[in-house]
């Protein structure tokens, strides 16, 4: 429901600063251990980007933001309410998961409330792509890594063999003539994985119009950094024949940032060929509908 009403404060300036405040204060004790987990841990350390991203994205929107009609929606302050609670959950199980996302969405339910729907439409990409910079609980990171280790190994396996090398798998360890190789997380896509779909969401976004489009690139992200890694696997297979340095160590760091350039060139090589028949998506042009 929309109210077209002045808002209750005389002046916005002074309305967003209160309440940026009062969430600095509320999320005070969130924020800090936010930003170290994104440092600390290499799964995650893409999320330290996503704010400037976001800044990016809405500093793009200002000509819409200025044209764009205020009012405001009751519909915000249910994920206003909703947003609190889930606060209060996080804080009384002392987990930060839920503490993270609801700081996304209180955000968007404050400009949905005081600045109405057509300006949270315009913002709710930028918004939303902070999901991006949250981490999942482990509990959920090792349900995907453990089936994603196990489906690298396979096809790293197979893949091997068609090289004609002699190997043998049992679970995730790969035992070779020369040597034994385990596909741990890293090796499995999941690391990769995390960044690729910030990655492909963004190319889904602003290479496609069709919605159908955009979400087939965002599943292509998966089989696209299993394959990926698995024959990450067979190469590190392959070179240890000659030097077991490539097995750890800096060379085998190297062949994981290749595989990823790999990755990533191959997922925008299939958005490009999808977007064969889209308008451009670039400013003044109309793929890049909200």
């Amino acid at each position: 429901m929309e109210n077209s009403a002045e808002p209750i404060f005389p002046s916005r300036a002074i309305q967003w600063g209160a309440l940026s405040v009062l969430l600095v204060v509320l999320y005070r004790s969130v924020f800090p251990k936010w930003g170290y987990d994104l440092w600390d841990d290499p799964n995650y350390s893409h999320g330290l980007l996503i704010p400037f991203v976001t800044l990016y994205l809405v500093r793009e929107r200002l000509p819409e933001l200025r044209a764009a009609a205020r009012s405001s929606s009751l519909f915000g302050l249910t994920i206003v309410v909703f947003s609190l609670l889930l606060f209060i959950a996080g804080h009384v199980g002392a987990e930060f998961f839920s503490k993270r996302i609801s700081f996304i969405l209180l955000l968007y339910g404050i400009i949905l409330f005081l600045e109405g729907r057509e300006i949270a439409s315009i913002l709710a990409f930028p918004v939303g792509i902070l999901f991006f910079a949250v981490p999942l609980p482990y509990v959920l990171y090792n349900s995907i890594a453990f089936p994603l280790k196990l489906i690298a190994s396979r096809i790293a396996v197979w893949f091997i063999a068609l090289l004609g090398i002699p190997v043998y798998l049992e679970g995730n360890v790969i035992t070779l003539a020369h040597t034994t190789l385990e596909v741990v997380d890293a090796c499995s896509g999941i690391r990769s994985l995390m960044t690729l779909f910030t990655l492909g969401f963004l190319l889904a976004y602003f290479h496609h119009s069709r919605c159908w489009k955009r979400i087939l690139v965002v599943l292509l992200v998966v089989p696209v950094a299993v394959i990926a890694n698995a024959l990450r696997v067979t190469l590190t297979a392959v070179l240890t024949r000659y030097d077991e340095a490539w097995g750890h160590g800096t060379l085998h760091d190297l062949t994981g940032w290749l595989v990823f350039i790999l990755s990533f060139l191959l997922l925008t090589g299939i958005s490009w060929l999808f977007r064969a028949k889209d308008v451009s998506p670039w400013p003044g042009g109309a793929g890049g509908g909200r």
